[in-house]
């Protein structure tokens, strides 16, 4: 294959990776045509963008990593994704929490002069549940970047599938952080600006791929992948689901959670589900093309088409 036909190539794989990571922006778009911001759409929407997290990480990534990496490492990996995010979440000013809600009510009408009022502290709290989220989002676009970029170059009949499955819970990441930046300053430019950063993280995975790594196999994107889970899950129940809890009754946040677990599990089956492949059936397609082809024989039934000649026996637990 000439130069030529290898930068077009590499060119194609970063296009589909940045549609697949751009497509968080259309979450963002979509909140800013709800109407008006109030605390009964925005709990709705954290709830449900939990529950499309929330799944993912226990039925996809987690059970795409354990063949590869071993339960034990899978598992390791999750548990460190959360603890290292949680570490970062600590780093962010502390809001009070005791903010009285009465669920729409105006509150703090006799306040001291030149004190913030308890509607402020919470808009501010609100706007940090928003930062905080695009933080861990883009956290674990990288990677994402990577894995779609990788099984784009070993075709685009593999990655595109790839990159439609994960814009599909792109978007309602795109909502998660859009949705309280947009309830707390009522502005659609930043809502949208945070989203957008968001997603630009995924093909930004790519190109650090593309020009600084080339040589990751497997086995360390898996391990990313599933540390990726343990961000997600922390992001979900420690910034979304409180904000859907405070503002909604508990049986209709768990209806919106629950609705969100069914829209990205139909939206995998949709993909790949009728064609009988377990998940995605690239297991993100991480064949390296760059002339390294690993062999991972599992004997289990995912059909993990990994054409690699350089067998890595790492134990499976």
């Amino acid at each position: 294959m000439s130069t030529d036909n290898i930068a077009s190539w590499n060119s194609s794989a970063f296009l589909i990776a940045s549609i697949s990571g751009l497509s968080t922006c259309l979450g963002g778009l979509l909140v800013l045509f709800y109407g008006q911001p109030s605390t009964n759409k925005l709990g709705h929407l954290m709830s449900f963008s939990s529950g499309v997290m929330i799944y993912i990480s226990f039925m996809d990534l987690l059970p795409e990593a354990v063949p590869v990496i071993g339960f034990f490492y899978a598992n390791f990996w999750f548990f460190t994704g959360m603890l290292f995010f949680g570490i970062i979440a600590k780093l962010f000013p502390e809001h009070d929490h005791d903010h009285e809600h009465d669920h729409g009510k105006q509150h703090d009408k006799k306040k001291p002069p030149g004190k913030p009022s308890l509607k402020d502290k919470e808009m501010k709290r609100i706007k940090q549940v928003g930062l905080i989220t695009a933080l861990g989002l883009s956290l674990h676009n990288i990677p994402e970047g990577i894995a779609v970029y990788v099984a784009s170059l070993k075709g685009v009949n593999v990655g595109l599938p790839l990159a439609v499955a994960i814009a599909a819970h792109n978007i309602p990441e795109g909502m998660a952080v859009a949705s309280p930046i947009y309830h707390a300053t009522g502005s659609k430019k930043q809502a949208f600006f945070y989203s957008l950063i968001s997603g630009v993280c995924e093909p930004l995975g790519a190109l650090i791929f593309s020009f600084f790594i080339r040589d990751l196999d497997d086995y360390t994107i898996q391990s990313l992948l599933a540390a990726v889970g343990g961000i997600m899950v922390l992001v979900s129940f420690r910034e979304l689901l409180p904000v859907a809890l405070e503002y909604l009754k508990p049986e209709s946040a768990m209806i919106s959670n629950a609705l969100g677990m069914i829209f990205i599990s139909f939206s995998i089956y949709l993909l790949h589900g009728s064609s009988g492949i377990h998940g995605h059936e690239h297991s993100h397609g991480h064949d390296h093309s760059h002339g390294h082809s690993h062999s991972h024989d599992h004997s289990h039934s995912h059909s993990h088409s990994l054409d690699h000649s350089h067998s890595h026996d790492h134990d499976h637990f």
